[in-house]
């Protein structure tokens, strides 16, 4: 450096600058050696054992955490099992049965509140004793395994069970092993239940099936089980009006049994039953004995549960004679209805023909005898007007002619001689106008809204016939003001109607008492069905009569 100061003179930076570089360069490589490696690879060490150093706290801190984590979960599952053993402590202490646990000879272990109700021993009271002794099974249920040995595989049934009073009672016992985690057998759990009452129930049905079976044998009528087109069940009576066995109802078809005119009914209501569309449960028809004999039934059915599925039950009656019975009396009311109208065909044609004998023979001869003396009485003018004879003759006239009307009144009364000549409704226009007549007090009101040629020959007597009873019967019992006579078509029906505005009557009570006008009413109802119609008489206490005749005019009436 002091060879080089003549260069730089008075420039004493540039000098320093230059010894302090020339230091530098000389000492550099000693200082880096000496003191600047060293210094660095302390740092480096340094900071390598930091970093060791964290990754080890890492590592204890995430040991740490996981040892935390698995303290917690290990404190969360003993919780959970200590709650579920409490849990299942709990649920063996309210159970409604008997729980018991022994060991592998039987020693009792456990022994629940249900237990003690049930047996009458406390769980102090029955520990480190047999549960055969306690409970005293029967040797027999010992050497089935209830002892606890033979078990292994579990055993259930019934036994009687004894309580600490002494008195028995039976029990559903299930016995189920209990294995270690080795395999072997560590003890058994028992559980009993007091049946009691099912054996109560079991007793009385039992003695009900024994009833009801006694009641279907020894039933007078025939009773079956129908279900899937077969017959499941029938009676001794069902088999005896069928005329087969009861080895013959796996093969027995029903539509072999009932009558093939019948069968296509009774099919459809069966399955209508079946469907519960509210078919009808009583019906009749015909059955085929298998001696080849026609017999009719009454039925009924109503559905039920069977073998799990939907059937009919079935009660028949045999009612044969009754339906022959029946048919015999529509045949003698057939015979009666026949005999009747016979009997009024020939009274009105009686009718007729006094009626035409009192007006052709008695009435022209009492004519005939009043023109006679009409004409004495002309001759004896000649001899004088006042002469006895005269006056006697001119009595007798009025006399005559009072009879000659009476014939006719009579003659018109048996048979309106305008009924068949002018028809039915010229005769109704004229008795109403005698009936007013006849009965000034009541008014008369007609009402006709049909043509002659609307109305049957064969119903026109028997219309008036009956608009003249009902008419007659209003005069003498109605005390009523206004009679309406009436004859229409309403939808198809020719209807008469003869009411009143009377007393009334009650219904019921005249046909009880046949005297008092029923007699009356029974005719008219008679000529109205003989016919083919039918007669309706409304009528109560101060409120009229109405009667009501209607025929089908689109039938043909009937003789």
């Amino acid at each position: 450096m002091v060879l080089l100061e003549p260069y730089f003179g008075a420039n004493h930076l540039a000098m320093a600058f230059v010894d302090s570089a020339t230091l530098i360069v000389v000492c550099f490589p000693s200082i880096y050696f000496l003191l600047i490696k060293p210094m660095v690879r302390d740092l480096f060490a340094k900071a390598e054992a930091e970093r060791a150093l964290s990754e080890v706290r890492a590592s204890n801190e995430f040991l740490r955490q996981d040892a935390e984590e698995r303290s917690r979960a290990e404190a969360l599952e003993r919780t959970k099992a200590d709650a579920r053993i409490q849990f299942q402590a709990r649920i063996l202490a309210v159970v409604q049965q008997a729980v018991v646990a022994t060991g592998k000879g039987g020693v009792i272990l456990y022994w629940n509140r249900f237990a003690e109700w049930m047996f009458g021993w406390t769980e102090e009271e029955v520990r480190n004793q047999t549960l055969a002794k306690v409970t005293g099974f029967t040797s027999e249920a010992a050497s089935t395994g209830l002892s606890g040995f033979g078990a292994v595989k579990g055993w259930t049934g019934e036994v009687k069970a004894i309580r600490r009073d002494g008195s028995s009672f039976p029990a559903y016992l299930t016995c189920s092993t209990i294995w270690r985690g080795d395999g072997s057998v560590a003890g058994f759990v028992y559980t009993f239940m007091d049946i009691t009452e099912r054996k109560s129930a079991e007793a009385a049905i039992r003695d009900s099936e024994e009833k009801y079976s006694t009641v279907v044998e020894n039933s007078p009528t025939g009773i079956f089980i129908y279900r899937n087109g077969r017959l499941e069940f029938a009676n001794q009576r069902f088999f005896q009006m069928v005329g087969r066995s009861q080895l013959d109802l796996a093969a027995m078809d029903v539509a072999d049994i009932i009558h093939p005119d019948d069968w296509a009914m009774v099919r459809e209501m069966w399955r209508r039953r079946l469907a519960g569309t509210g078919a009808t449960q009583d019906y009749e028809c015909r059955i085929l004995h298998s001696g080849g004999e026609t017999r009719w039934i009454s039925g009924r059915t109503a559905l039920i549960r069977y073998g799990g599925e939907f059937a009919l039950l079935g009660n028949i009656q045999d009612i044969t004679e009754r339906h022959k019975a029946e048919q015999a009396l529509r045949d003698s009311r057939e015979t009666l209805h026949r005999l009747s109208a016979r009997l009024m065909s020939a009274q009105e044609s009686e009718r007729q023909r006094v009626a035409r004998e009192l007006h052709d023979s008695i009435g022209q001869s009492l004519s005939a005898v009043k023109f006679m003396v009409e004409r004495a009485l002309d001759e004896q003018a000649a001899h004088g007007p006042d002469s006895p004879q005269a006056r006697s003759l001119r009595a007798v006239v009025p006399v005559i002619q009072s009879s000659v009307e009476e014939v006719r009144r009579i003659s018109m009364a048996l048979r309106p001689t305008t009924l068949d000549d002018l028809g039915l409704l010229a005769t109704i226009a004229w008795f109403t106008r005698e009936f007013q007549v006849t009965y000034p007090h009541m008014e008369v009101e007609r009402l006709i809204e049909i043509e002659e040629f609307e109305v049957p020959e064969n119903l026109k007597t028997n219309i008036f016939r009956i608009m003249q009873e009902a008419m007659n019967n209003a005069a003498k019992y109605s005390q009523a003001s206004r009679v309406t006579v009436a004859l229409r078509q309403v939808l198809g029906d020719l209807q008469l109607v003869v009411g009143d505005n009377g007393v009334g009557f009650n219904p019921a009570e005249a046909r009880r008492n046949t005297t008092a006008g029923g007699f009356g009413l029974a005719s008219m109802r008679e000529r109205a069905e003989l016919f083919g119609g039918s007669l309706i008489l409304t009528s109560s206490p101060g409120e009229g009569t109405m009667i009501i005749a209607r025929w089908a005019l689109s039938e043909e009436p009937t003789s």
